[in-house]
Order: structure tokens, then sequence, then C-alpha cells
């Protein structure tokens, strides 16, 4: 039962939406954030803006989040920073393309509490070429502090 707040996927994401570019599925899950299923609903983030090789995220600290320290676990922010570093690579894709994220690096630099104000995530695409991708991540507070940074290589399939 632990799994009883999350909705069952309804739709195939890779055959619902293969005809849309990368960039085009992103503006609709822009736009219509109550179909996010699995791990978007459970970190709680709304898209906040969406280009070509860049997304900014919100995300605000939830209950759920936490760790025994009572801070924001870190396997959350490496999630959300995997997320947005995901999307961004998401929005330079073609249409019928894919990719998978084959190593994730994080640095946690500050702690992120209930307390927090809602956090900005960035993601930005470095490079793109025909196989393999790099990406950036950095997780920001209101008052401009960096939390936790993250590169990514993906793999285009």
């Amino acid at each position: 039962m632990a799994y009883s707040r999350f909705t069952a996927l309804t739709a195939n994401y890779n055959t619902d939406f293969a005809h849309l570019t990368g960039l085009e599925r992103m503006r609709h899950f822009e736009k219509h954030a109550h179909e996010r299923f699995g791990i978007a609903k459970f970190l709680n983030y709304d898209l906040e803006r969406v280009e070509t090789g860049d997304v900014m995220l919100r995300y605000k600290p939830d209950s759920e989040h936490l760790n025994l320290f009572v801070t924001v676990h870190g396997g959350v922010l490496a999630s959300l920073l995997d997320t947005v570093m995901g999307c961004a690579l998401m929005t330079m894709l073609d249409a019928g393309e894919q990719h998978t994220i084959i190593d994730l690096h994080t640095k946690f630099l500050r702690p992120v509490t209930l307390d927090s104000e809602p956090l900005r995530v960035f993601g930005h695409v470095d490079h793109r070429g025909r196989r393999q991708c790099t990406m950036n991540g950095k997780i920001i507070t209101s008052d401009d502090k960096l939390c936790a940074t993250g590169i990514a290589t993906a793999m285009i399939l």
C-alpha cells in the first residue's frame, strides 16, 4: 500500500507521444501537469520554463522527502537533478528518439529543509552528440544560494 497515492499509468508514453519531438512532449507536460505519473508525481515539482536545451523546475520540499536528520534526502535532490537534466535533453530529441542517463554525479553543498522557500532546479545540455550527451544541473534557493550541483551523461536510444 505504500504506493497508493500514485495513479496508474493509463497511457503508453513511448507510443502515445512518439510522434512528437522532445520539445513538444515537454511543452505538453508543462501544460498538463495532472498527466504526470510515477516519480514525476512523487517529486512534487512544477515545470517553470522549457526551452531547447534548458529547463527550470520549481520544487517545494515535502515532508515525505525528509531523512532522519529532518532535511531533504540527498536521493530526492539527486532525483530532481536527474529529472531536470533529462528534461533538458528531452527538448533536443527528434520524434521517436529516447534517451537514458548512464551516469550521474552530484555534490551537496547545503541542507534543504521544510522551511526552505521553493527551490529553482536548472538543467542545461552542454553537448548533444549523435549517441552521447552531457548535461549539468543545479539547485538554488530563492536567495540564490547553491544547494546542489550535478553533471550527467546520457545515451540516445
